[in-house]
């Protein structure tokens, strides 16, 4: 099971019950980095080309074929393992992109250093790596209309490869009118797609929820049980 991080599983929320984000949704209790976390984030920094393309919408750096071959492990747990990860990642592993932006990302490194990696994973084919940057994109500027419609095209695309996040996410924009014209119809439909790790997935709780409140007619409330 494969879940959004924390920070933006409450995105979704957030903006499922219209409230507005002003508060920092990529905070997490403070923390201090340690010299290995440190030292890897000035290194994600320092990729110019890296920075750059996390500018990028993800729906047009998103490639046709996935790989899921990350699903298998997760190399990079521990702290003596990161570098490694970064360079795997340089090396062009999605997986060890993506699963370095999640480690640093719970390490509490630089917002730019994670989401870059997150990019780079989604550009090499790992589409939560994809779901996760529209998500830190959207969470940055959640008002910019163009955001909402670079977020709303990366989560349909990436709902085709049947990711739940994203299929959750996209159900939500269309429910909202958030960068698409407003369907509540195809958001149920999208829905269906939501639960493919069970019902206690937050991806499945939360468009649960969502379809609820879509059957009785209110799409910003996602409140009730």
């Amino acid at each position: 099971m494969f879940t959004l991080p924390p920070q933006k599983m409450r995105l979704f929320y957030s903006l499922s019950i219209g409230i507005p984000l002003l508060l920092s949704l990529n905070a997490s209790p403070a923390a201090e980095m340690t010299d290995v976390v440190r030292k890897l984030s000035a290194a994600v920094r320092s990729r110019a080309d890296w920075i750059s393309e996390a500018k990028t919408c993800p729906a047009d750096v998103l490639p046709q074929k996935e790989s899921r071959s990350y699903l298998a492990v997760n190399n990079c747990t521990a702290q003596p393992q990161l570098a490694s990860c970064l360079a795997k990642c340089t090396a062009g592993d999605g997986g060890s992109c993506y699963w370095l932006a999640y480690a640093m990302q719970q390490a509490h490194s630089e917002t730019i250093s994670s989401e870059a990696l997150f990019q780079r994973s989604c550009k090499l084919g790992i589409m939560s790596g994809c779901t996760n940057r529209a998500a830190g994109m959207l969470s940055d500027d959640p008002d910019n209309r163009t955001v909402q419609q670079c977020a709303a095209q990366t989560f349909a695309k990436v709902c085709d490869f049947d990711d739940p996040w994203a299929c959750s996410m996209y159900a939500l924009h269309l429910s909202r009118g958030l960068g698409v014209p407003q369907n509540p119809g195809l958001a149920l439909k999208v829905l269906e797609k939501s639960c493919k790790y069970g019902a206690e997935d937050p991806a499945c709780i939360g468009g649960m929820k969502l379809k609820r409140a879509l059957e009785q007619g209110s799409p910003n409330d996602t409140s009730r049980k």
